[in-house]
């Protein structure tokens, strides 16, 4: 009787360690997603000409950098102002996405007059990696983007952006000791901590418990990627953060919830912090669904600090 009751503990605590390293694999392991073109996939009508307007711009002017980080090579598009400026933007796309998707974000920040580089995050687009950082990771891989920026100009004024992980990996790098060049930061439809948002995809998704089911993938990450869910804490980095910060969300927002925003907006004690909501939008929908506004946000926001 206990050698059965031995093998059937045994035997459920296979199956449940199974379901755990899937999650894990389904959450972190880089896969055909990361490196797919999303230069038209799923972009609105409204961004459709940004998106264009962006491949003459990048024909004409634009190249590819890479750098080398954490042993990890990097790869991004380097795009300059039409008229000679320091004024840059570093633009970070979302999960399981890549550069190519941020085309029309990119074609935005032109327009605006800043050079930009748009990054693949490690394990993404042509990037080196095999896990996907959450931002927790990618968070030290944009710091080495702003010193390759800084080599080649020290004059630089630089202004990281990004949307969804994107958005979360610069709320996680504004408790960082950033350079002083670094004058902004924006984040859009970023997430509070990534032990928060799997817990809320896994509860979404398959209906999974934090304790003990999110613990356990959150030790496997520690023990493979090297970080764990835990200490990946956006809104314990914003509590640190002392630039001005503008928090872009969407008002409808079901995959990472409006509500971590305010958790965000609220966490961050710098006075000249900005929040913005898009009103009835959903996941990281607000430009597509409200460009003009979008821009303009953007536009009153960084003219407080760029002349």
């Amino acid at each position: 009787m206990l050698r059965w009751l031995i093998r059937i503990v045994i035997f459920i605590l296979v199956v449940y360690l199974a379901a755990c390293a899937y999650f894990f694999s389904v959450a972190e392991l880089r896969n055909s997603e990361n490196d797919k073109n999303y230069t038209y996939t799923g972009v609105p009508a409204s961004l459709k000409p940004y998106v264009k307007d962006f491949q003459k711009r990048y024909q004409a002017s634009g190249e590819r950098v890479t750098i080398k980080n954490d042993g990890l090579k990097l790869d991004a598009y380097y795009l300059p102002a039409e008229k000679a400026t320091n004024k840059t933007v570093i633009i970070i796309h979302g999960f399981r996405r890549n550069k190519t998707g941020m085309k029309a974000y990119t074609d935005m920040f032109a327009n605006l007059g800043y050079n930009t580089l748009t990054v693949d995050n490690r394990g993404h687009g042509k990037s080196q990696g095999h896990y996907v950082g959450f931002g927790w990771l990618d968070k030290g891989d944009v710091e080495a983007w702003i010193r390759y920026l800084i080599s080649k100009n020290k004059n630089v004024e630089i202004v990281p952006f990004g949307i969804s992980m994107g958005g979360a990996t610069i709320a996680m790098m504004s408790g960082d000791s950033l350079p002083s060049n670094v004058k902004a930061l924006i984040e859009d439809s970023g997430y509070t901590s990534v032990e928060a948002e799997i817990t809320y995809e896994a509860k979404a998704m398959y209906n999974l418990p934090q304790k003990p089911f999110v613990s356990t993938v959150s030790l496997i990450s520690k023990l493979f990627a090297g970080y764990s869910y835990t200490e990946a804490s956006a809104i314990k980095q914003v509590e640190k953060n002392t630039r001005p910060m503008l928090f872009m969300h969407g008002g409808a927002d079901s995959y990472v919830p409006t509500k971590m925003v305010y958790q965000l907006y609220n966490a961050d004690k710098d006075p000249e912090k900005q929040l913005w909501i898009a009103p009835n939008s959903g996941h990281v929908q607000g430009f597509g669904d409200h460009p003009s506004a979008y821009t303009a946000q953007i536009k009153k926001f960084l003219n407080l600090y760029f002349k």
